[in-house]
């Protein structure tokens, strides 16, 4: 095969595989904590059941299978479908902080914890189911990451059940100590109706090891109601493949026979 053959098959397939849609991998989350994670009873509420659905097109768990499906187009939330317009058990606190005592006045807060230093976070994507019409579901929140310097020890998973004489000051945890950087400004997620609302939330290609999220309002303004997230997952950008490193090399092998 001559020289100027090689060259253009190669030059073809480096173009064609960088043109061609790469698919985001779906970030595993090693663990998750938050303020009074559980609901009642005890199998309901669990946090670990909030991530890490049972494919990367849907956000379903064990409780609610599958969940949100997003396998029609997983960056166009107007396509995902939700199977339910009750809660699903993922995440619910059944008490919201004190927002005139709390750090930077949350009603709730959520970590995510992927183990270690993830590269490249994509996207987050969020449903925020509505609790039949009690409006329990979060609105206005802030997100963080983190590498974990320096920052507050993050309670034990599956929650921060810590509750001294009924009060929920020591459930709290402030985002503003260690490393812990806030992603753009304050979000709203829009009121749901039906199964709820979607939406995504790019995180610019950070690295990270903790995702959270701080919860300042909720469609219910009864600061004696429930607050939650129905189901979360990341994504990663993803590497260049090994078929476009080969036609990368193949090119420059080509080319440097051709200078000499």
């Amino acid at each position: 095969m001559c020289k100027r053959t090689v060259f253009l098959m190669a030059a073809a397939l480096a173009v064609a595989l960088v043109a061609a849609p790469a698919n985001a991998a779906v970030v595993t989350v090693d663990a998750v904590t938050g303020h009074n994670g559980g609901n009642w009873p005890s199998t309901l509420g669990h946090l670990s059941d909030m991530l890490n659905g049972n494919g990367s097109n849907d956000f379903g768990t064990g409780d609610h299978d599958p969940g949100m499906d997003t396998s029609a187009d997983s960056n166009d939330p107007a396509t995902w479908l939700n199977t339910s317009t009750s809660w699903p058990t993922e995440w619910l606190a059944d008490g919201r902080l004190d927002a005139t005592t709390s750090a930077n006045n949350k009603i709730g807060w959520v970590v995510m914890d992927f183990g270690s230093v993830v590269a490249n976070l994509e996207n987050m994507y969020i449903w925020a189911s509505q609790h039949n019409t009690a409006g329990e579901d979060a609105r206005d929140y802030n997100l963080y990451y983190s590498s974990g310097v320096g920052i507050d020890a993050l309670p034990a998973m599956p929650n921060s059940r810590a509750w001294a004489g009924g009060s929920k000051a020591n459930a709290d945890y402030n985002f503003g100590n260690g490393d812990w950087t806030q992603i753009g400004s304050t979000e709203t997620l829009s009121s749901p109706s039906g199964d709820g609302v979607t939406a995504i939330r790019s995180l610019g290609s950070i690295s990270a090891q903790y995702i959270g999220i701080e919860i300042l309002t909720a469609e219910n303004t009864d600061p004696n109601d429930r607050v939650g997230i129905a189901q979360i997952e990341f994504t990663q950008i993803p590497e260049p493949s090994g078929l476009i490193l080969l036609a990368t090399g193949l090119l420059a092998l080509v080319g440097l026979r051709r200078r000499k």
